[in-house]
């Protein structure tokens, strides 16, 4: 009799695309309302939800290890939320052009010197080794995902991390050095 109960409520949970079409606007309404409520933007919110259904679209056979499935999705949903704001965080370091910061600067002394400043910093990133530079650019200028940057090269995501880290290093030193003359 119990085995019975768990092989229907097995073949329950296992959703065929039905199922899941009409469980899905809830799920993807709860999945939005927990995003927007740790502060993410209606894009942001919507994208989650994308990601958090297509994650429960590939787990359909095993949901039914789960209690409920609302609380699955504010877990999967802050936790790609996170994830996001992690891979994003980084902030371009050529986001302004050499035009842009000469047309903001006011005299033609301070726009020779902002445009010999973005030319010394792209020399001093040619200077980084070949890998160092690849990772440094496409964090900082694509503004790629650590994830996305070890697929790119075939490295893992910590080495990554790690080369970011010693370009980062290099850099900054060579400003330090740039400054103290």
């Amino acid at each position: 009799m119990i085995d019975a109960k768990r092989m229907h409520l097995r073949l329950i949970i296992v959703m065929d695309e039905r199922a899941f079409e009409q469980m899905a606007v809830s799920l993807r309404e709860k999945a939005i309302a927990t995003c927007l409520s740790c502060g993410a933007d209606l894009m942001q919110a919507e994208d989650v939800a994308q990601d958090v259904l297509l994650r429960l679209w590939q787990l359909r056979e095993t949901l039914d290890r789960y209690h409920s499935l609302k609380a699955l999705v504010v877990v999967m949903a802050r936790n790609n939320l996170a994830s996001l704001h992690r891979n994003n965080h980084s902030v371009p370091i050529m986001s302004v052009s050499t035009k842009q910061l000469q047309s903001q600067l006011i005299s033609p002394d301070d726009s020779l010197i902002s445009s010999q400043e973005v030319a010394w910093l792209n020399e001093a990133m040619r200077r980084l080794p070949s890998t160092q530079y690849a990772v440094l650019h496409m964090r900082q200028v694509e503004c790629l995902g650590y994830d996305d940057i070890a697929r790119r090269l075939g490295i893992e995501s910590s080495t990554a991390r790690s080369m970011l880290s010693r370009a980062r290093i290099k850099l900054l030193d060579e400003i330090k050095k740039r400054n103290q003359r």
